[in-house]
């Protein structure tokens, strides 16, 4: 419930639909019951906030219920998607504002809630948080920091282990790094595990930039490869 208010502060909640989100099994008394006793120890713990004076921003108005958004209160989630907002399409992005929400995301949005508000949320989420690498990522490509676009993409991956794109841009840019062969490993295993999870082979693009570095033997052949990703990010394709 908490985490429910946290990731829409300023929106009113009426008390009902709340109740009925996470305490369906009981009947209407007693779920309005474990939703005050929840409320209650939610506002044992904002009190802990000097800031808060007493949790004054947690507020009950007739039938609903409101968290008022405050300075002193940082959500992560919310963090994220305003970065998002603001800065994953911008020409010149705000590094040091996206590569702070890149490192806030730390996996699904309250994994095994399967209502549909928390899958929703879950999916939002997830997109701000790919976005915002997509835009670090064309930064370090920019300005050809291999290192920072190699943790970019495997940090994505971690949480999001068959999105070829990353895929692509993470061999393509440890061959640029001169890790060819740690490339072509990564690429080898990645497609058998693919094939194994999940029955399928990796995209016609994905096979496409692992022989162009099964290939690549020259400078020229070199900066078709960095051509190749910086074209496909550009159209959020590659």
């Amino acid at each position: 419930m908490a985490a429910m208010l946290f990731s829409q502060p300023g929106r009113m909640l009426r008390r009902e639909w709340i109740a009925e989100s996470f305490w369906p099994q009981l009947e209407e008394s007693k779920s309005r019951a474990a939703l005050n006793s929840a409320l209650w120890r939610l506002r044992r713990i904002l009190c802990l906030e000097p800031e808060s004076a007493g949790a004054k921003n947690l507020i009950s108005v007739g039938d609903h219920i409101v968290l008022e958004e405050k300075p002193w209160l940082e959500v992560d989630a919310l963090t994220i998607s305003r970065t998002a907002k603001v800065e994953a399409h911008c020409a010149e992005p705000d590094l040091e504002y996206v590569l702070r929400a890149i490192d806030l995301y730390q996996g699904p949005f309250l994994d095994g809630e399967d209502s549909d508000f928390f899958i929703e949320e879950r999916e939002r989420l997830h997109s701000c948080f790919v976005e915002l690498a997509q835009s670090a990522l064309k930064h370090h490509l920019r300005n050809r920091v291999w290192k920072q676009a190699i943790t970019t993409c495997r940090n994505v991956l971690a949480h999001d282990p068959y999105r070829e794109m990353f895929v692509r841009a993470l061999v393509a840019i440890l061959c640029l790094d001169d890790r060819r062969a740690e490339a072509i490993r990564y690429c080898e295993r990645w497609r058998n595990t693919l094939l194994a999870d999940i029955g399928v082979e990796p995209m016609p693009r994905t096979l496409k930039v692992l022989e162009k570095i099964r290939r690549c033997s020259s400078e020229e052949d070199l900066a078709d490869l960095e051509t190749t990703i910086a074209s496909g990010l550009a159209q959020s394709e590659f």
